[in-house]
């Protein structure tokens, strides 16, 4: 009965090749400029001046990968991760930095 085990990273089905699920963001890799935010079409995407990073808020985005598409430093990058419910939206686990 391995099918009913929880797959490696808390997933309970496995995903695709290329599926787009909650955004990573490497902060050391990121430049600060802020193209991300030129393309989100759902502006889920906040730059923060005083340390020219970036923040994301998972409840608004679409998962659309336009942001991971443009970033000329690889700095953001599609995970695997689906499971992304909560009632708070501002929690921590929806804000990705």
């Amino acid at each position: 009965r391995a099918a009913h085990r929880p797959r490696a990273g808390g997933s309970p089905v496995p995903t695709p090749p290329k599926f787009r699920g909650k955004i990573a963001y490497d902060r050391e890799a990121c430049i600060g400029c802020s193209l991300c935010l030129r393309v989100c079409p759902a502006h889920a995407i906040e730059f923060l001046p005083s340390t020219k990073r970036i923040r994301i808020y998972v409840a608004q985005c679409i998962f659309c990968s336009q942001c991971n598409d443009v970033c000329p430093k690889d700095a953001l990058h599609m995970t695997p991760e689906f499971l992304l419910a909560c009632e708070d939206r501002f929690a921590e686990s929806q804000i990705v930095e």
